[in-house]
């Protein structure tokens, strides 16, 4: 899902085709046909509009889920500010390979010019066990350090870091 496209297509992409989540696909599905609730996430900055950051919100002030979607509804265009103030505060991170770009410098300097090998812990699906298949681009003060090879993932470094020039062999 891309967290920059139109808002009803962000939430038409949301909805599952298998079905993993009924309650999320339904509200997902109704969010992107009811021009009401359209209008009240227009008023969010784009990338404030994806449907699991508005969804978490709203469960976050009391919305159940598994609940009917007459319930988040009534919730977002009833909100008294506190639901928009959490999406505003809040960020989603999943399945992010681009944490990888602040994660390289720590794994290079762990492997110290040896292979290493990686567990995935997290939620990532897995995606983070390869920083070795991307690219790395850290803008600094001093310019900007390049390493990999792959799509390329960015980051905005302030003050020192150790950016390796290489990405480590991961074994």
């Amino acid at each position: 899902m891309d967290v920059y496209s139109d808002t009803i297509s962000q939430y038409l992409d949301f909805v599952d085709p298998a079905g993993a989540s009924p309650c999320f696909d339904d509200w997902a599905s109704r969010v992107a046909h009811d021009a009401e609730l359209l209008a009240w996430l227009d008023e969010l900055p784009v990338a404030k509009r994806q449907p699991n950051l508005v969804f978490a919100a709203a469960r976050w002030h009391g919305v159940p889920a598994p609940g009917p979607y007459d319930g988040l509804r009534s919730a977002l265009l009833g909100d008294d500010g506190r639901i928009r103030a959490t999406i505003l505060e809040r960020a989603t991170q999943t399945n992010e390979v681009g944490r990888l770009a602040t994660l390289l410098p720590a794994f290079a300097a762990v492997a110290a010019g040896s292979p290493i090998a990686l567990i995935e812990v997290g939620a990532s699906a897995g995606l983070c066990l390869y920083p070795d298949r991307y690219s790395y681009s850290w803008s600094t003060d001093a310019g900007v350090r390049r390493a990999g090879g792959g799509p390329e993932l960015t980051c905005r470094v302030l003050g020192p870091a150790p950016l390796p020039e290489r990405t480590p062999t991961i074994a």
